[in-house]
Order: C-alpha cells, then structure tokens, then sequence
C-alpha cells in the first residue's frame, strides 16, 4: 500500500514532505503527493498548476524515493475531493503539515484540516514544524 501525503501549499508542508518520504523509505511503500487543484478552467491552467505543483515536490523530495504527485480535479469541494480520492487509493498512513497554532487553534485546527482528520478512515501522521 502506497503512503500518501497531502499537500496544502502552506509553509506547512516542507517538513511534511520530509517526514512521507522518510516513512516511504522506512516502510518500502511508494508516496503519493497529492494535491487539489484550483479548477481553473482557462487554457492551460491545468497543465501550469500540475508543472508548479511537480516542482514545489521536486524541490524537497530526492531522486531515490519512488513518488508521483496527482493534482485532484477540486469539483465543488476540494476537501471532500481529496478525502474521496484518499479512498480509491487505500493507503497505509496519511501524512498531512499543521503548524503551531494558538490555544484556541489547537482545540479547533481549523476548518478543512478538520474534516480531513475526522474524514479519512486511515491512520494520519499530523506533522508539526519545528519551533524556530
């Protein structure tokens, strides 16, 4: 079973990133980058996300591991997209960034992470940035 990391295009995912691909390797379970798109549906949107999204992963991501990175068509709900498409794919863990957050953010993490975590009915790895 493949591992799969959401990635929310936030600061929150580089140490996430970090965190999938170690367990990847650990586990010899190829990751999965996943991400909703923008739905924008102007001439070559689509592509140019994908290619930026491709390149945010590249960026933090080696040669060794064995990825793929998928772009969710968002439809009218990107987080229900996602939650959706986690299910076709069963993986073994979900590995999602979350930041610090007051103390009123800890108890409500904030709206689409939220439903996320109470959405996806596998395991999920929540990975927090180090404290500068």
């Amino acid at each position: 079973m493949p591992i799969v990391m959401i990635h929310r295009s936030s600061r929150d995912d580089a140490p996430a990133l970090t965190a999938a691909q170690e367990l990847s390797r650990e586990r010899g379970e190829d990751l999965i980058v996943m991400a909703a798109g923008s739905g924008s549906r102007a001439d070559g949107a689509a592509e140019l996300e994908y290619q930026a999204f491709l390149d945010q992963v590249r960026h933090h991501l080696d040669s060794e591991t064995q990825w793929r990175a998928e772009l969710i068509a968002p439809g009218d709900d990107p987080t229900e997209a996602l939650v959706e498409h986690v299910e076709t794919i069963r993986p073994s863990v979900v590995v999602i960034g979350t930041h610090h957050r007051s103390a009123v953010g800890k108890l409500i993490f904030g709206h689409d992470l939220q439903r996320l975590l109470m959405d996806i009915e596998v395991p999920i790895l929540l990975i927090k940035p180090p404290r500068k």
